[in-house]
């Protein structure tokens, strides 16, 4: 996939920042990286900047190929991903126990 193309993708089904929102953040992204003229000091300096601006970018590509469901879920065959994600939800949602209504699980603990 061309680099515009991969642009495209992130600012369109799922994205939540424009495309030239994305080209913008992957040039000011690009530019703490020595590969593109970057010096170490400013990336110390500049992390927490270097990191929501990774984070912001990998999460409208994510969002583009998964939806809002960050976590994976194995296909069966046959089986969609919205499918396999939902399934997948349900056996966590077991597992922890969950009831109809809960929405805060900070609570639970997953039983291993």
């Amino acid at each position: 996939m061309s680099k515009g193309g991969a642009f495209d993708l992130a600012s369109g089904l799922g994205g939540k920042i424009e495309k030239d929102d994305v080209l913008s953040a992957v040039d000011r992204y690009e530019k703490y990286h020595s590969d593109f003229g970057g010096v170490e000091e400013d990336r110390k300096a500049n992390y927490t900047d270097m990191v929501n601006k990774y984070y912001d970018l990998v999460t409208s590509f994510y969002e583009y190929g998964w939806g809002e469901s960050f976590h994976f879920a194995p296909r069966w065959k046959g089986e969609s991903l919205r499918e396999s994600i939902k399934r997948h939800e349900h056996f966590l949602a077991l597992q922890l126990g969950l009831k109809p209504g809960h929405k805060d699980i900070r609570s639970y603990k997953i039983p291993y």
